[in-house]
């Protein structure tokens, strides 16, 4: 597996994702828990292909989500209802992660952790750099003031 591994700005997270495996994520206070929940998260991920008869993708495979966000903290609930919208909907869950699975193109899959607030980092590997905007708390409080 080829994975990319980052640690927040502040510290706080360590987010992965699976290179070879296209929308598996994970997210985690420590790498080797970061490890442990990527691992789970593959198996999640191929028993959910297995069960449907269907090859791992390959890295060329990538979902296409082509949705701006806008946040200053997002949780994982939040990120559930926003692929709802856009033809996903929840095949898996648990108290790790969560499997969303496209209703138009099954082989279109992303796996996200559980967590209250997810990392920035995730959420632009998920949507790609050009369609998040991440807004500090403290900007957004300025902003409502202004408007």
């Amino acid at each position: 597996m080829k994975i990319k591994i980052h640690k927040e700005f502040d510290g706080k997270y360590f987010v992965a994702q699976c290179l070879n495996l296209p929308g598996c994520y994970a997210q985690a206070q420590t790498e080797p828990e970061l490890m442990e929940r990527l691992q789970h998260g593959f198996k999640v991920y191929k028993a959910s292909c297995d069960r449907r008869n269907q090859e791992l993708p390959n890295e060329k495979d990538r979902p296409v989500l082509n949705i701006r966000i806008r946040f200053s903290e997002i949780s994982t609930d939040q990120l559930i209802k926003i692929f709802r919208r856009y033809n996903y909907h929840l095949e898996y869950e648990d108290s790790y992660s969560a499997l969303l699975l496209n209703s138009e193109f099954p082989f279109n899959r992303v796996h996200i952790p559980k967590f209250k607030s997810l990392s920035p980092y995730l959420i632009q590997w998920i949507f790609g750099k050009e369609n998040v905007v991440y807004v500090p708390k403290s900007n957004l409080k300025l902003n409502k003031s202004v408007s």
